[in-house]
């Protein structure tokens, strides 16, 4: 498998990492942000989405690898300020799912950079431009599950039926 190495500078470019690093999953032990050098930095297990059929989910016949995830790297540089909501930054080894990263330009020209994780939590970057660089590390793994969502089931079905 080719190990992923990207880099986003844009609202739009944001909508591609989020989409590879969607059901990634994390901890707070793996989110740091070092205020002094003004880069958050955050360590996901990637799930490989780009395995399978993005109709169908199922496993590509080319690629013909299980589900499995894969350590990835992500930072974010130019970032102002941080903050959360629904989070317990002191339960340092929860697991977080991440289901999406979503990027908006303001006004006076920065960007709020949201990391949306299930049950409601949001981790907010407050991003002087957008400069962040993903890349995959080590070797994929197993995954025990591909992760479903109830939603993309049901669009699926009524395209189907």
């Amino acid at each position: 498998m080719e190990k992923l190495k990207l880099k986003a500078e844009d609202v739009e470019d944001l909508t591609i990492l989020s989409a590879y690093l969607q059901d990634a999953i994390t901890m707070m032990s793996d989110i740091v942000y070092l205020r002094e050098n003004r880069r958050f930095v955050i360590m996901l297990n990637r799930y490989i989405w780009e395995n399978r059929c993005p109709d169908t989910g199922d496993i590509l016949p080319e690629k013909n690898t299980p589900c499995s995830r894969i350590r990835t790297g992500l930072h974010f540089d130019d970032v102002l300020n941080i903050s959360s909501r629904n989070i317990s930054t002191s339960l340092k080894e929860h697991p977080l799912e991440l289901l999406s990263i979503e990027g908006q330009k303001l006004d006076d020209r920065t960007f709020h950079v949201d990391f949306i994780f299930s049950g409601n939590g949001v981790i907010r970057l407050d991003c002087e431009m957008i400069s962040a660089h993903m890349q995959d590390i080590g070797d994929t793994w197993p995954a025990k599950c591909h992760p479903k969502h109830a939603i993309l089931n049901a669009l699926q079905n009524d395209n189907t039926g």
